[in-house]
Formats: structure tokens, sequence, C-alpha cells
């Protein structure tokens, strides 16, 4: 497919303007009017130099942006063009594309990512290549239902390797080339404050004074112990939902929603992967992925160093590896509780609400393991949170939540 779009340098490294303030207030239909689906259909024409198209409306994510599917009425013969491509619609008051451009540009060096075929950073438009209909999540299901268990561990293998091609990205080209920001403190912090934001008073909980300490002092020392982790390129949404089975090349996996990547912690991608909101294994099942991905970065140490760092990585020991693990899945799972919650109750996707169990079971889970077996260090610091979950937080999890759920 052609990439002749990309030879306009894609970069000003200035994001398409966006007022997040303005964007909390409004909903998606706000944007997405009558007169912007005519300016994608002119963005299409002139991609497909006026050839006949179909365009289909796609499932939404957790976004502002919107998909769909163009089919080709009849493909020429000869021509370069595939049947079918996927149009991204950002409207630039809320969303970037021109990110989401320089960080394909960068993954497209390591992993499947889409080929981009036309663009229009202005009015939010892209065309992309079409992986198909086929989710990751979609096979897990099928082999699950016919316990197909060496097709399920094989996908997941196949995901952790194309994970570990991905870690594979020097830090520095991301940062300094490819403008990938840092998962600093500021974002991290930014990020469980959802919990307490959004989360907290849909269970009917208000944190008082000592409280609000806690979970100050909680997020600080979490936040200090992540920043601690080698650093790779994080897509920061890398679950079942998010890997496509490319229609074109079906031995591989395609990766899509990818433009909110970080330079940050090794295990979050694979957190994200191995306790996916969407999708339960026995805590058994993980313990093996885990160690098969542990196995594999032993193979090659060198994605642990950057040159940046001032002093050499060691590989750090299974029981430590899970430590890092775990103390990554309570940062991430604080803060999807927050974002499932938001979307349920500002945005109206209530859909996410019936995954909000997991999440919470995975946060708990984490916490326990923490409890028991980690550093002395790690123990002393998330003690109190721990205590304050069962004792302040559960009841009312337990009183509202899976309630509701039943």
């Amino acid at each position: 497919m052609p990439n002749n779009l990309l030879s306009n340098n894609l970069a000003s490294n200035n994001p398409q303007p966006k007022d997040p303030a303005l964007a909390a207030t409004r909903s998606a239909a706000t944007y997405h009017t009558e007169a912007r689906y005519e300016q994608m259909e002119k963005f299409v024409q002139s991609a497909f130099n006026g050839q006949g198209f179909r365009l289909k409306p796609l499932p939404g994510d957790a976004s502002f942006r919107r998909y769909y599917r163009v089919s080709l009425d009849t493909p020429l013969q000869n021509s370069s063009f595939d049947a079918s491509y996927i149009v991204m619609d950002a409207p630039p008051q809320v969303e970037s594309i021109e990110k989401f451009i320089r960080i394909d540009l960068l993954m497209a060096t390591r992993v499947n990512v889409p080929t981009l075929r036309a663009k229009d950073l202005k009015q939010g438009f892209l065309l992309l290549q079409d992986f198909g209909n086929v989710e990751f999540a979609d096979i897990l299901t099928t082999a699950k239902a016919e316990q197909d268990w060496a097709t399920i561990d094989d996908l997941y293998r196949l995901a952790m390797h194309d994970l570990i091609n991905l870690q594979g990205i020097d830090v520095n080209l991301a940062r300094y080339s490819f403008g990938v920001p840092d998962y600093d403190a500021a974002l991290l912090q930014q990020e469980m404050a959802l919990f307490s934001e959004w989360f907290l008073p849909h269970i009917n909980v208000a944190m008082s004074s000592d409280d609000t300490t806690l979970w100050q002092q909680f997020g600080q020392q979490l936040t200090q112990s992540l920043l601690t982790q080698p650093k790779v390129v994080v897509h920061r949404d890398y679950h079942s939902r998010n890997l496509m089975q490319d229609q074109y090349q079906q031995e591989t996996l395609g990766i899509i929603d990818f433009q909110d990547a970080v330079i940050g912690p090794y295990t979050y991608d694979l957190v994200s992967l191995l306790r996916d909101a969407y999708v339960n294994w026995p805590e058994q099942q993980v313990e093996q992925w885990l160690t098969y991905f542990w196995q594999q970065l032993k193979l090659k140490p060198a994605l642990l160093q950057t040159k940046s760092q001032a002093n050499p990585v060691q590989m750090p020991s299974f029981m430590q590896f899970k430590e890092h693990v775990n103390l990554m899945g309570v940062q991430r799972h604080l803060k999807v509780l927050g974002i499932f919650i938001r979307l349920a109750t500002r945005d109206g996707k209530s859909r996410y609400l019936q995954d909000v169990p997991k999440v919470w079971g995975d946060l708990m889970l984490e916490m326990s393991w923490l409890n028991e077996h980690a550093s002395a260090d790690v123990q002393q610091s998330i003690a109190p949170f721990y205590h304050w979950l069962n004792q302040k937080i559960l009841p009312q999890v337990e009183q509202v939540l899976f309630r509701a759920v039943l």
C-alpha cells in the first residue's frame, strides 16, 4: 500500500488544538454532525479518485473518535486499492490524529500496525489499512468454548512476542525523533486520581481528611516505585480488543489504538494483556504466561537497557518481576475503575459497568499478592491502603456494585 501521504512532513510537533474542559462537558454526538459526515465522504472520495464506495459505522471506543469501514463497490483490476479500508473520524477540537500518525510510523518498524493511505490533519480524518473483523478477543472466545487451550496459549505467546518486539524500540529515538512523552509522576498520579474522582463517589464513599492523606501518600509511594522500573515504549492499551487477526496475514496480529503511547514501565502492557478487563483466566494460567514472558526477557536482557540510564539495569529475579507486575497492575486498575465509571455516568456508555467487577477483582488480587509476597519495604508501604480497601471500600463495592451487576 503506498505511503506517499507521509512525504508531506507530518510532524509539525504541535498537536491539533484541543479543549479538554470543553470535551468533558459535551457528548461525542456534539461533534459528529451531518455536516461533518459529508466532509468525511468528500475526504474518502478524494482518496479513491471518485470510485464508488459504501461506509459502515463500526462500534466505538472509549474516546470521541468514530470509525467506519469503507468498502469499494468494484475494486479496479491491477489497482493499488484493497477491497476495504477504515476511516478514523477524530474531531480536531477534542482529538489529535497527528500523534497517531507519528506513533504509527515509529511502531511500524517493529510490529504490524495499519498502513496509512490518506490523511487530512486539519479536519481530523485518516484512511487506514483494514485488518478485518476478527479481534484477538473473538478468537479467544471461540477457543475457550471449544476448550482449545493450545490455541489460546499460542495466541498469548504470539501477543507477548509482539510486545517484546515493541519494547525493542529505542526509547531515545521514540522520545526525541517521534515526540513520545514520558509516563511521568504527574501522569501516573493523574490517572490514579480517577479512582477517587469517579469510582468512590459511584459507590457512595466520601473520603475523610485522614482517608485523603492515606490515599495521597499511597499514590506518591506507588508512583515513585513505578518510576524505578526499566523504561520502554508503552502501547498503553495492549489488550484483547486492540489486537486483531490481520485478514491479509492471518498468522499475524494487527495492533491498533496505540496513539496514547508513552515511555514508561516495562510491565504496563503485559498487565494490560494478561489481566485484561474483558477476559478472565485462572491465576495459575496467568502465572504460566508471566513465567514465559520473564524467560523471554532473560534471552534479550538488552531490552531493559537504555542509553539514558546512568546505571545498567539488572535483570530482575522472577519474584522481583512479579512484584513489578503487581505494582503496575495496582496503578492501572485504579485508573481503569475510574475510567469505566466515568464512561458509564458521564458519557452514557453503561456497557462498561459489566466489566468493573473483573477490574476490582484484579486490583484486590494484586494488593493481596503484594501484602503477602512483596519485599518488606513494599509490604510496609501498601499495608495501610490495603487495610483501608478491605475495611472501608470493599463493603461498599459489595453493596453497590456487585448487586447492581447481578
